[in-house]
């Protein structure tokens, strides 16, 4: 068996294959994108948020406009702390993973990592 790359006991990477809960996907035809997709939305979330206190600032209590300005935070935190990989493979529909930054990133640079190994291994031959 091969080394895993990446192991987290939900998501594995290994030389040959990326695995998933529902699927494995054949290292060698997988391909694997990071969208920030809810960081996006947030700060979508956020500028409408401060158009709204912009102009109807006037008309909110004070504790109406702290808790927006709570909420577009939070919003902010949150897409900033979370992140989609895109999987996908010929053959096999694609998945999107969401979780952390961190792990999302880690899991990509394993893909990045395995592939490129995959390649230097199949260019030598």
């Amino acid at each position: 068996m091969d080394k895993a790359l990446y192991d987290d006991g939900v998501y594995m990477v290994t030389p040959a294959i990326v695995s998933t809960p529902r699927r494995f996907y054949p290292l060698a035809h997988t391909t694997a994108s990071i969208r920030r997709d809810p960081l996006w939305a947030a700060i979508s979330f956020t500028i409408l948020g401060g158009a709204c206190l912009a102009i109807y600032g006037d008309l909110l209590q004070f504790q109406e406009r702290v808790t927006l300005v709570v909420i577009c935070v939070g919003a902010l935190l949150a897409g900033g702390s979370v992140t989609i990989l895109r999987i996908s493979a010929i053959g096999h529909s694609g998945a999107m993973i969401i979780g952390r930054s961190s792990r999302i990133r880690a899991l990509y640079r394993a893909i990045r990592d395995a592939r490129t190994t995959h390649q230097v291994r199949l260019e030598t031959y």
